[in-house]
């Protein structure tokens, strides 16, 4: 069917009033007397539609990369824990010294931007918390690859070792906790929070099982 035709259907049809057919038909009409203009309309309005479809995919391809970026940038982060937290010493009258080895355990190096350590004595039943950095770094601008592990000793000189801290006690405990926060290389900071209480028969500090006190993000 060529455009005669075409436009001869929608005649039958009574249709050839509207004046938006009206307006087609007069496109038609321009088309066939000058086939040059059909061409370039064609090829202009080919033009955009490849436009569009390149704008598309190109929004469509940046949100997929966004996507891989975060994926990777997820499976690759770095992750700081601590472990093997004993006492080095339980000697009454000597100062309370707490050994600690901060390890990570992802798959990315990360440096310690900000870190607070506490010794104290509380109650069982106290509520428990763990102290804010507050922009000091108790522990040192440390970087830490994947897989590497250092070990600190961390000594509370006005704080001495007693009867009552090296026994076990149900009423007071000594605890140990912290908070570290360390960037990745590009800038992240995540948090590894922890509280440890003493167990004199094994000179160690074991986590309090609290989610809220012991995580690492």
């Amino acid at each position: 069917m060529n455009l005669e035709e075409f436009f001869q259907a929608f005649a039958w049809l009574d249709l050839v009033d509207n004046p938006i057919l009206s307006w087609f038909g007069d496109i038609l009409g321009s088309w066939r007397a000058h086939p040059d203009v059909a061409i370039s309309s064609s090829i202009a309005a080919l033009a955009v539609v490849i436009a569009l479809a390149s704008i598309s995919q190109t929004h469509l391809i940046r949100r997929r990369l966004e996507n891989v970026k975060h994926e990777f940038f997820a499976a690759m982060r770095p992750r700081f824990v601590l472990r093997d937290v004993h006492a080095k010493n339980c000697q009454a009258g000597e100062p309370i010294e707490v050994t600690y080895t901060i390890c990570n355990t992802g798959s990315s190096a990360a440096r310690i931007v900000e870190s607070v350590l506490s010794v104290d004595v509380q109650h069982w039943q106290s509520p428990r918390r763990v102290p804010i950095p507050a922009g000091k770094n108790e522990i040192g601008d440390l970087t830490l690859n994947a897989g590497e592990a250092a070990t600190f000793t961390y000594k509370v000189a006005e704080r001495t070792w007693n009867k009552n801290l090296i026994k076990d006690s149900e009423v007071i405990a000594l605890i140990f906790c912290g908070r570290i926060d360390y960037a990745d290389a590009g800038g992240v900071v995540r948090e590894t929070s922890f509280c440890r209480a003493f167990d004199s028969s094994r000179e160690r500090f074991f986590p309090m099982r609290d989610p809220e006190l012991e995580y690492a993000d």
